[in-house]
């Protein structure tokens, strides 16, 4: 089965380099959803440790697009208001001077199916994240909750990513969606079903010994 939506996250692939920010840069971390960017007029940054890639990740935990994923991006996002492209230059001796585009993320979406997601005991980090389609059938690329480390997209997206061949250093991971349209699991995508923990699940005769 098929997934509407992934998780997306940076992949250290042996080849992408990471992208670095002065000593003692503030603020520290460059981005986070939701708070407007600072100093990002000032900010330059270094590739360190491998090439140049579409899809970039930086100390201080912030993505970088480079022209033409930005541009992909912006073809698909739904919503304009919910994300921003911020130019940061990139020095190079190796390969080169780019720029890159900082991603951000205006605000925090709601887009979780609160019964059917679990979370791992004394966490507020799902052990099983389930989006609502009715929350996220208008969104193509968002957030979730407030955790800065993950992104979502749409398969449409992803695929297109691929298609460009501008996937090097991505993880897509999929992610269950519930309330899926009949006419979309016609064409093979997965519809989430509530499901019990698997701990409760288990169950043990009494006076065994294991």
């Amino acid at each position: 089965m098929k997934h509407l939506y992934y998780n997306v996250s940076f992949n250290e692939y042996k080849k992408v380099g990471m992208l670095d920010i002065p000593e003692d840069w503030q603020p520290f971390p460059i981005e986070r959803s939701g708070v407007p960017v600072e100093n990002i007029d000032k900010l330059i940054l270094t590739l360190k440790n491998g090439k140049y890639a579409d899809f970039m990740f930086s100390v201080g935990c912030a993505y970088f697009l480079s022209p033409r994923l930005k541009e992909l991006f912006e073809h698909y996002v739904t919503d304009s208001t919910l994300i921003e492209f911020y130019p940061v230059p990139v020095v190079s001796e190796q390969y080169g001077d780019r720029t890159y585009y900082l991603l951000h993320f205006t605000r925090w979406c709601d887009v979780r199916n609160e019964k059917m997601t679990s979370f791992m005991p004394r966490s507020k980090y799902p052990a099983r994240m389930v989006l609502d389609y009715e929350k996220v059938c208008n969104l193509s690329i968002f957030n979730r909750d407030s955790y800065n480390i993950f992104f979502l997209m749409r398969d449409e997206v992803r695929r297109a990513i691929k298609r460009e061949k501008m996937h090097i250093g991505i993880a897509f991971d999929p992610v269950e969606c519930s309330g899926v349209p009949e006419e979309l699991q016609k064409k093979g995508y997965a519809c989430a079903n509530p499901r019990k923990p698997i701990w409760k699940c288990l169950s043990f005769p009494k006076g065994k010994i294991w």
